[in-house]
């Protein structure tokens, strides 16, 4: 099963750096850096790490992500993010 992380919103973590907030709704992404895609445009998109709130729903496990700088402004609020495809 493939990582889908739907945005629900994106901000700034004061001494952190840009972060998502979103609901994970298959798959699993790491605690430690990462690389997905943005569904639709192909944007690659580094994931720092995860924050350590997290809490789960019926639409799947809510929690924050931490995004590299040079990759934050591709994310936005409503954008998918899914598995690179494989090579």
């Amino acid at each position: 099963m493939g990582v889908r992380y739907r945005v629900q919103r994106t901000y700034q973590l004061t001494g952190s750096g840009p972060a998502a907030l979103g609901w994970l709704e298959e798959g699993e992404i790491p605690f430690t850096a990462s690389t997905l895609q943005v569904e639709g445009t192909g944007q690659r998109v580094r994931v720092r790490s995860r924050e350590i709130h997290s809490r789960t729903t019926a639409d799947g496990e809510l929690l924050g992500r931490l995004l590299h700088p040079e990759d934050a402004a591709a994310v936005t609020a409503g954008s998918t993010l899914v598995d690179l495809p494989p090579s």
